[in-house]
């Protein structure tokens, strides 16, 4: 047969394809998180067919939701869309925005996959419906799992719902027994959980509840004591019952559990054993970010494996990988334009605003705060905005914190207790406001209402003058400050001295590259110094060498008595620093002035 007439048949074959893979997708669906005990709502959906393109809209959301469906595609039976959500919580709306991805199943009426991001993303599924709406009734589907996770999950329920009544507590009498409770709660959690587990993934390993069983043994592996076989076991569980539901939840899961056993001694094999495969079927076209993850954890494996060549082919392989996300990254974020601040209404004001961030690498909700503190940098010039970030162990260890910064969380924890409750927490002036985060969606609407308590601030007018210099020689870093005009208060009255780093690369589990004003040390103690008289003169010097030796010691001792790092990684380049005075009064927490001091013998700003 002539080429150009076999080439027809196949064109009306694979359109007439294309065509049943439109119409067979078409209809209502009902979208699910999957749970281990059962399936949620997130929405019910129509997909129709709109000229060439599929389109799908939400016909049902849940009371308090609402939700839009948007990029809705199917491709090689593959189905991927995006939804946008907005929740109103206790008069509060929460936006967040996440894609699914899953795989038509054989019979074209379950599409497993997952629903999140491309760093978190929890088991959700498609199901076929002829439903148009659904019932109150409906929006939960019940299962029963085993017997053992049943009870397991009972317990550490029972020892939450102590605690979270334990805080709320305000009568002494009934906090002290709630405390009692909740100590005998967590250990009966403690003594019972593991062996339950253990039950569900020896007795039941087909079955979906013992992934979430496999993943809780594996995070606490430590006192669990989970041996590097039985890791090896739990692992593939994780790898076997994660696939079903696609390729972005399977590697999540193999990749974070695998990560957190690579810190322990022993566990090499365990690691290698589900990561090496996934290694060598990775394909170039698969997601940057996924493949730095996969081949960092490779190569720690390896080099505690002592497989040390193999491990250094790798290194040019991930500096190009992370230039790329690098690139892309600052090409991105923010993902809006910080528009310049337009100047001071009232001419005579001089008065500086200070925003302190306290926030953490692994800290998922503080990718807003973060990006919105970073928009102000662009919007703001130094001479009226001051910016502090404080990095803490929450929820997860981080390399940029240090004792000063925990110090300073101390400091304002004991005047404001709950306002300062977790990461992200923001102080301007010294009073906590603007509390929260959110993920990078909410950064515009963070950045709004961080500039609505900036700008009148910075209509105040003060006589306290801060002036002074540093001066870098290498690693030596010498200070002098001046204050004038400044109202002592029974030593309530204090100068306050940072030194920050201009920009900090370090990703962590929330993927933010870039991290400024980071705070690495506080010369003179987070205690201050007393403010006197109306003015003084103070100095202090700073042995960077010594500061890095000192706070890799800090980060030994975590890592060693209280949890691993998630990586080797230790940002302490100490490339560009900035120098920062504050003047604030104990009693009240307020900032009364600040500045920022030049700094000699050191370099141009940082890129980033």
């Amino acid at each position: 047969m002539p080429r150009r007439l076999w080439i027809i048949p196949l064109l009306i074959v694979f359109s007439a394809a294309n065509a049943l893979a439109a119409v067979a997708t078409e209809g209502h669906w009902i979208l699910y998180q999957v749970l281990p005990t059962g399936d949620s709502v997130i929405c019910l959906m129509k997909v129709d067919k709109q000229g060439d393109q599929l389109r799908a809209e939400s016909l049902f959301a849940p009371t308090g939701v609402e939700l839009t469906i948007q990029q809705f595609k199917r491709e090689n039976g593959q189905i991927s869309f995006t939804i946008s959500q907005t929740r109103t919580v206790q008069g509060r709306s929460i936006d967040s925005v996440q894609t699914f991805e899953g795989a038509l199943g054989a019979d074209d009426k379950v599409v497993l996959g997952s629903l999140g991001q491309d760093r978190f993303a929890n088991r959700a599924k498609l199901e076929r419906t002829e439903k148009t709406t659904l019932e109150r009734t409906e929006l939960f589907v019940r299962k029963e799992p085993v017997d053992s996770f049943q009870k397991a999950q009972q317990l550490n329920a029972k020892a939450s719902s102590l605690m979270m009544q334990w805080q709320r507590e305000q009568d002494a009498e009934k906090k002290k027994e709630l405390q009692e409770q909740m100590t005998a709660a967590r250990k009966e959690a403690a003594d019972q959980v593991p062996s339950l587990y253990r039950e569900v993934v020896s007795q039941h390993p087909d079955r979906p509840e013992a992934l979430d069983a496999a993943q809780y043994l594996l995070r606490t592996a430590s006192t669990a004591k989970v041996t590097p076989e039985e890791a090896g076991k739990l692992l593939k569980i994780v790898d076997q019952l994660s696939a079903p539901h696609g390729q972005r939840f399977h590697r999540l899961q193999v990749v974070q559990m695998a990560q957190l056993l690579a810190n322990q001694p022993g566990m090499e094999s365990a690691v290698l054993s589900v990561v090496e495969p996934l290694v060598k079927t990775m394909k170039a076209d698969e997601k940057p970010s996924m493949q730095v993850s996969l081949l960092s954890l490779y190569r720690k494996a390896l080099s505690k494996s002592d497989r040390k060549e193999e491990m250094k082919a790798l290194d040019d392989r991930l500096a190009i990988l992370e230039g790329e996300l690098d690139k892309e990254y600052l090409a991105t974020v923010p993902p809006f334009k910080p528009a310049a601040f337009a100047g001071r209404t009232n001419k005579s004001a001089n008065r500086v605003a200070v925003l302190e961030l306290f926030t953490g690498a692994q800290c998922p909700p503080c990718v807003a705060a973060d990006v919105a503190f970073d928009a102000l940098e662009k919007a703001y010039p130094e001479k009226d905005l001051v910016l502090i970030q404080y990095h803490m162990h929450i929820p997860g260890p981080d390399p940029m914190t240090n004792p000063d910064c925990i110090a300073r969380w101390d400091y304002y924890r004991q005047s404001f207790g709950q306002q300062i409750r977790g990461t992200p927490s923001t102080l301007f002036n010294g009073r906590p406001e603007a509390g929260g985060g959110g993920g990078m969606t909410a950064a515009e609407n963070k950045y709004k209402q961080y500039t609505g308590i900036i700008d009148p601030l910075l209509e105040k007018e003060t006589p306290l003058r801060i002036q002074g210099e540093a001066k870098r020689a290498g690693d030596q870093l010498e200070i002098h400050v001046a204050l004038s005009g400044a109202e002592p208060d029974a030593d309530q009255v204090r100068l306050r001295l940072f030194v920050v780093e201009e920009a900090v690369r370090y990703v962590g589990s929330n993927q933010l590259r870039f991290h400024h004003h980071v705070v690495r040390a506080m010369p003179g103690g987070a205690q201050g110094e007393v403010v006197k008289d109306k003015s003084l003169k103070h100095s202090a010097k700073l042995d960077l060498n010594q500061l890095r030796h000192k706070l890799n010691q800090y980060l030994d001792d975590y890592a060693a008595n209280t949890r691993p790092f998630p990586s080797d990684a230790r940002p302490l380049d100490f490339n560009h620093l900035k120098v920062i005075a504050i003047v604030q009064h104990d009693g009240t927490k307020e900032i009364l002035q600040a500045a920022y001091l030049p700094i000699q013998g050191q370099s141009k700003k940082a890129d980033h």
